[in-house]
C-alpha cells in the first residue's frame, strides 16, 4: 500500500476507529468484564470535544462501557487516530527510522508528542517481538554500546553489554533477538536464553564459559568456534555483521543514544525479522500497535 492509497483508505477519524475495531475484535466484540459477546456503540453526543472522542462499546448485559482505543497504546492520547495510523505508516516504511523531528514535521505535532508516539511504538514492536523464539542453529554473541570506552575494549571496558541471537538456515539468517544485559555472567546470560530460544536448538558460540553453563543447564548442543580460529570470522559472519548494521542503524538515526538502546534495538529486531513483508508491513505493525498493551508517557520520556 503507497501514501497514497494509505491517506485515502484512512483519510478520516471514523475510518481509523472501524479498522482499529476490526483489528481489535476480529470475530466481534466481547466484553472484557462479562465476555457477553453483544454491546450497542455509544458516540458521546453529549460530552465536551464529542467530536473528538472516540465511540465506546457498551456491553448489553453488564452495560460496562469500553473505549475502542482502551487497552492499547492509543489509550487517552490526545492526537487523533488518523495521525497516529499515519505515524506508523511512516514508521514502517522507513528502514533506517525515523527520527521524532522528522515525525513532528510530516505529522504535525510537536517534539514531545512525536517522541512519545515513536517511544509507544516501540514499545509495541518490543512487545510483540518478546512472544517468539528462535529454533534451528542459533548463534550468540555478545558486543557493546554507547560512547567512547577509556581504557578496555570488548568484554573488558565499561561500555553497556547487550547480547544478540541469530538463527540460521542454509547458513543465512533468519531471526534475531537482541536484548540489553547488566553483565556477561550466567545470571544475566541464562534467563536470555530461556526467553529467546525454543526447544529444537543448537546453540553456536564463541566460547565464553556463561554460554557453556547456560547452555549445560538449559540441556542443548552447544557448538563452539573461539574467536582466535581462522574460521572463526566466516562462521560469525552473519551475527557480526547484524552487529554492525544495528549500531549503525541507531548511530545513523538515533545518534547513539545509550538511554533508549534496548527501544532502539527492539525496532531494529522488529524490522528484521519481517523483511520480506514489503508494504504489508504497515498492516503487520498495526495490528501490532492494536493489540500491545498501553503505556503512559513516563514510561517513555
Amino acid at each position: 500500500m503507497n501514501l497514497l492509497e494509505f491517506t485515502q483508505k484512512f483519510s478520516d477519524e471514523k475510518a481509523c476507529e472501524e479498522h482499529l475495531i476490526h483489528l481489535r475484535w476480529k470475530h466481534g466484540f466481547t466484553c472484557p468484564k462479562c465476555s457477553h459477546p453483544e454491546a450497542m456503540l455509544v458516540h458521546a453526543a453529549h460530552r465536551r470535544d464529542a467530536d473528538r472522542r472516540v465511540p465506546l462499546f457498551e456491553c448489553k448485559q453488564c452495560h460496562r462501557q469500553t473505549s475502542v482505543t482502551a487497552g492499547t497504546i492509543f489509550h487517552k492520547s490526545k492526537t487523533p487516530l488518523f495521525k497516529w495510523f499515519l505515524a506508523i505508516y511512516l514508521v514502517s516504511n522507513d528502514k533506517r527510522g525515523i527520527s521524532a523531528k522528522t515525525l513532528q514535521s510530516h505529522i504535525g505535532v510537536s517534539y514531545d508528542t512525536a517522541w512519545n508516539m515513536l517511544n509507544k511504538i516501540r514499545n509495541a514492536m518490543a512487545e510483540r517481538n518478546a512472544k517468539y523464539k528462535l529454533e534451528g542453529i542459533v548463534q550468540v554473541d555478545d558486543f557493546f554500546l554507547g560512547g567512547k570506552s577509556k581504557g578496555k575494549r570488548g568484554r573488558g571496558t565499561t561500555q553497556s553489554p547487550m547480547v544478540m541471537g541469530v538463527s540460521l538456515t542454509k547458513g543465512k539468517p533468519q531471526y534475531c533477538f537482541i536484548e540489553a544485559v547488566g553483565d556477561l555472567s550466567k545470571n544475566s546470560i541464562l534467563p536470555i536464553l530461556q526467553r529467546n530460544l525454543g526447544t529444537d536448538v543448537v546453540l553456536e558460540t564463541d566460547g565464553n564459559w556463561s554460554y557453556g553453563a547456560s547452555a549445560k543447564e538449559l540441556d542443548i548442543p552447544h557448538l563452539v568456534t573461539l574467536s582466535s580460529d581462522e574460521d572463526a570470522h566466516e562462521t560469525f559472519q552473519w551475527v557480526d555483521t547484524l552487529i554492525s548494521n544495528l549500531k549503525a542503524f541507531i548511530d545513523g538515526t538515533y545518534h547513539g543514544r545509550e538511554r533508549f538502546k534496548q527501544l532502539y534495538a527492539a525496532e531494529f529486531t522488529y524490522r528484521l525479522n519481517r523483511r520480506h513483508m514489503g508494504h504489508r508491513l504497515v498492516e503487520r505493525l498495526l495490528n501490532t500497535c492494536a493489540l500491545a498493551h498501553p503505556i503512559n508517557a513516563r514510561q517513555t520520556a
